[in-house]
This record gives C-alpha cells, sequence and structure tokens, in this order.
C-alpha cells in the first residue's frame, strides 16, 4: 500500500492477518512501487512500515514445498529483482519495525538505508530453522553493519535479536518507545526533506559501490558523481546561499 505526503513516500505492507508475508503478489507490488516512485522527485524520502502485529514475518513458507530447483531458482531471480529496488533506489529510505522483522522481512530492513525500531521489535535470520542458506541480501548486508561475526552467529542461531541488543551491535539505527515509531522515523524523513535529494542518491550509490571497487576505479567514480552534482540547482543555490552567507534551500534536483 503507497500513501505519498509531504514528499514522503509511506510503504506499509498490509496483510496484518498473517503478519505481512511476502507472498510473490506482495513481492511483485513491492518491486512495482519501487520502480514507479524511483524516478519521481517530488518523492524525496521513503517509509517502509508494517500494519498489524509485525513488521514481516518473511516469506510464503507453504509455497516452497515441492519446488524443485529450476523453480526455486527462478523464484530467487524474482526476489532479487524486488529486493535490488528497495536497495538501489536514490533516495534515501528508512524501515519503521515493530514486531517481528524475519527472514525476507530482515531482507527488508537491512536493505533499507536506516532502521528505526519500536523497543517491541526483534529481528530474525530464520532461513536457517528451516533448512535454508540466509536470502534476500541478509548475508550481503547484515555483515556490513554487525561484523562478519555477528552475522555468522545471527545467521547460524535462527534466533531473535532483540531491538536494545541489535542497536547495541549496530545492526539497527535507533530504538523508540512503539507508541513513537512512526513519529521518530518521520522526523528522520523530514531531515533528509532539508537535505539536496538528488545528490543523497548519488552518496548513496557511490558509497554503496564502494565495497566492492578498488581505490582508483573509485576515485574515478567519485570524479563521475562529483562532476554531475556541480551542475545540479541545489549546488548552485546553496553556493549563492554560503557566498552571501543565507540559508541554503534545497529542492532536491
Amino acid at each position: 500500500m503507497l500513501n505519498i505526503k509531504n514528499e514522503i513516500a509511506y510503504i506499509v505492507l498490509n496483510n496484518p492477518e498473517k503478519g505481512n508475508v511476502l507472498t510473490q503478489e506482495v513481492k511483485n507490488e513491492i518491486r512495482d512501487t519501487f520502480m514507479k516512485i524511483k524516478y519521481d522527485y517530488k518523492i524525496r524520502v521513503i517509509i517502509i512500515s508494517g500494519n498489524g502485529k509485525h513488521f514481516c514475518v518473511g516469506g510464503d513458507v507453504k509455497t516452497m514445498k515441492g519446488i524443485n530447483s529450476i523453480q526455486a531458482r527462478d523464484r530467487m531471480r524474482k526476489n532479487g529483482e524486488w529486493i535490488k529496488e528497495v536497495a538501489n533506489i536514490e533516495k534515501p529510505v528508512i524501515s519503521a519495525v515493530h514486531g517481528a522483522a524475519a527472514g525476507a522481512g530482515l531482507g527488508i530492513a537491512l536493505a533499507s538505508d536506516f532502521i528505526v525500531a519500536a523497543e517491541d521489535a526483534k529481528f530474525v535470520s530464520s532461513f536457517i530453522n528451516i533448512g535454508l542458506v540466509s536470502d534476500m541480501s541478509v548475508l550481503y548486508f547484515l555483515p556490513r553493519r554487525v561484523g562478519l561475526a555477528n552475522a555468522k552467529r545471527i545467521s547460524y542461531s535462527g534466533k531473535p535479536v532483540l531491538a536494545e541488543d541489535a542497536f547495541k551491535i549496530g545492526m539497527i539505527d535507533q530504538v523508540v518507545c512503539k507508541g513513537d515509531l512512526m513519529k521518530e522515523a518521520e522526523k528522520m524523513a523530514r531531515e533528509f526533506l532539508d537535505k539536496p535529494t538528488y545528490v543523497l542518491g548519488m552518496t548513496k550509490k557511490l558509497a554503496n559501490e564502494s565495497f566492492e571497487t578498488n581505490f582508483n576505479e573509485f576515485l574515478e567514480k567519485e570524479i563521475y558523481y562529483q562532476t554531475v552534482a556541480f551542475q545540479t540547482e541545489d549546488h548552485k543555490n546553496s553556493l549563492d546561499s554560503f557566498i552571501n552567507k543565507k540559508e541554503s534551500k534545497f529542492k532536491g534536483i
């Protein structure tokens, strides 16, 4: 479910009776929603949340029964399509998590730029509990957030990591009272509304690419993105504001 208000896109997982389980239909909706808003420059920040008791309890386990290797490969390819949209969109993405973020739900949260969690939140790499490798980008983003040893411990055990413990190891960015979850997520979002969105997007892309790029290649990418940034309205206007000692007001373009 997509709602847009004050330049913020609210993406709400909305199957509360089943813990916002990720059916293929829901995954397709997420992919299509992100593709739809990707180039809408009136949308400057994205908040993902879940209705009901949980953020997202994970994939639709019942549909896994009896699938062969070809079907499993096709399933994973489709999964890759939508999780890439979450991770790569050139806008800040905030996951507002309450209850369980398990399996693929954990993948959504980790693929976001920031995770704000209610005090009742728990994060579970639950794949091992049904004899599967962690997927949905969990083993890509989790080591980058918490280090390799912690990522292995979390993935090997399949046990929940409670919000406070997740915060201590850097797995999430903020723990708040349950009743304040959306208020705090929106507060963070508004901070990004005051920034040059297009440049934030390039900063995100450059930071993400730094892990797989050698130093010389990285400098070339840096040159490219900065050359583009020099041509943005936000840079030109903020430069004038800086010189004239005025407050910069960014439009996101």
